[in-house]
């Protein structure tokens, strides 16, 4: 999206759990947009949650209060899954930010090679496939209308941009699938009541203290359905 790597990456989610937030021109599309990008390693991990964690969770959620233009689920295509640490993250946003979240999330797969058509096929049928695919999954766990959660999805290359025609139009492809979140929401942002409330408070620390709670009462839940489940 800005045409150079911000943030830190690694081979799993719990590499770090600091959010880490940039401002950069986004690169490769016919106008002169800004985007303001927020990354979210080891969110909502389980084993993450210390008091470190809540503070990085607070400062997240502070950061969305005026609005998001759109959520990207971000995973490697080479293990396309949806495991513990995903499905707490995604429980969790639910419980927070309601179902409607959901109209505003955008899936992009990394680590496509667009060279080798074959396993990109197969990816893309892992993906989509109605009935076994990843899409799928989601709609059938988070209890949502097939009709309704259509988000877009893109395959993207960790190639260098600069040298990847492919790379450049996937770019311009994420940028279309967050003009379209907002498009067929009325052309608004995401904001729910939740986030209304945050705004609410007038002081920081009533901010944190409204959020942290909203956060513990949310994992209590969680753990709640996953005690009746069993």
């Amino acid at each position: 999206m800005c045409g150079e790597r911000v943030f830190e990456t690694g081979e799993t989610f719990a590499t770090t759990t600091t959010i880490a937030s940039v401002v950069r021109s986004w690169k490769y599309i016919p106008t002169t947009k800004y985007v303001h990008l927020v990354d979210t390693p080891g969110l909502c991990a389980s084993s993450a949650r210390d008091r470190q964690n809540v503070q990085e969770m607070v400062r997240y959620f502070k950061s969305l209060a005026y609005g998001v233009s759109a959520f990207l689920l971000v995973f490697d295509i080479k293990d396309i899954r949806l495991d513990a640490y995903t499905q707490d993250m995604l429980s969790l946003f639910q419980q927070l930010l309601g179902k409607d979240f959901w109209n505003f999330v955008v899936l992009v797969f990394t680590h496509v090679d667009d060279e080798v058509r074959d396993e990109l096929d197969d990816a893309i049928e892992a993906v989509l496939d109605p009935e076994e695919g990843f899409v799928a999954e989601i709609t059938r766990l988070y209890k949502l209308s097939p009709k309704s959660f259509v988000p877009n999805v893109i395959f993207a290359t960790t190639k260098d941009v600069r040298m990847s025609s492919y790379g450049q139009r996937q770019i311009r492809e994420i940028y279309n699938s967050v003009v379209r979140c907002e498009a067929r929401n009325e052309h608004r942002r995401f904001n729910c009541t939740w986030l209304q409330q945050i705004r609410a408070h007038s002081s920081e620390e009533e901010k944190t203290e409204f959020i942290t709670q909203s956060i513990m009462g949310a994992w209590s839940n969680m753990a709640s359905n996953v005690c009746r489940l069993q």
